[in-house]
């Protein structure tokens, strides 16, 4: 593969405190200086030593919104495709009933991520992309400016191969929330795209959009690891 063009990626990782090896990895490629970004599970699980290493490789802290999920196992690596489906569909069709829970929940994650880390989180994002979802996010745009946050994850998913569906329906959901992002005065990058989502990557990375393109790894998965460490 060719040199991949860097300055146009804002590589960040997901899922700190999801489990001890999702930790042990995103540490290794923050302190390696692999990372922008690293995305907090408020909720997980990690200790005040891994806490403070984070904090100290310099890389910007984003809270990382979750909800559990009756079907979700959080120590496997990767869901099925079933169980992702399930999940989706019981969000999208039965969220006007479940906006206020989430909201609560989240909320809560805000204000813990503040108490362990001292600071306001600098961006926001969800697990599975639920603020997306047009029931929830006027939700997610009322916390982030009660909490001062001036950044949420909402680039154009970009079509890499292995997500057309959720690029789609993830298309679709932002359309529904460009007005309420654009009067919000929040910010965001222009483009984002999960690595796993990358079928071809030696043709994508030629051929980058311009603008800022936010890259979202799983760095608990070997392959993911294994290509930042090797190609960025």
């Amino acid at each position: 593969m060719q040199q991949i063009n860097r300055k146009k990626l804002i590589v960040s990782a997901d899922d700190f405190g999801k489990s001890k090896l999702a930790n042990k990895n995103i540490l290794e490629l923050a302190e390696a200086g692999k990372l922008n970004r690293v995305s907090v599970m408020a909720n997980g699980k990690f200790s005040q030593d891994e806490l403070s290493r984070l904090l100290y490789s310099g890389v910007k802290l984003d809270v990382h919104l979750d909800t559990e999920e009756w079907l979700e196992d959080k120590e496997k690596i990767r869901e099925s495709f079933i169980k992702r489906s399930i999940i989706f569909w019981n969000n999208h069709l039965f969220g006007i009933l479940r906006r206020n829970k989430k909201e609560k929940i989240w909320e809560n994650q805000l204000r813990h991520f503040i108490a362990i880390t001292g600071e306001n989180p600098d961006g926001i994002n969800t697990h599975r992309y639920d603020h997306l979802f047009p029931r929830y996010f006027p939700r997610i745009i009322s916390l982030a400016k009660k909490y001062k946050v001036s950044r949420i994850r909402f680039g154009k998913i970009i079509p890499a191969g292995q997500n057309g569906i959720t690029s789609a329906i993830l298309d679709r959901f932002q359309k529904r929330d460009k007005d309420l992002f654009l009067e919000s005065g929040l910010i965001s990058y222009d483009y984002c795209v999960s690595l796993d989502w990358i079928e071809n990557p030696e043709k994508f990375f030629e051929d980058l959009p311009e603008g800022k393109i936010e890259l979202v790894c799983h760095p608990e998965r070997e392959e993911e690891i294994n290509f930042v460490n090797k190609y960025l």
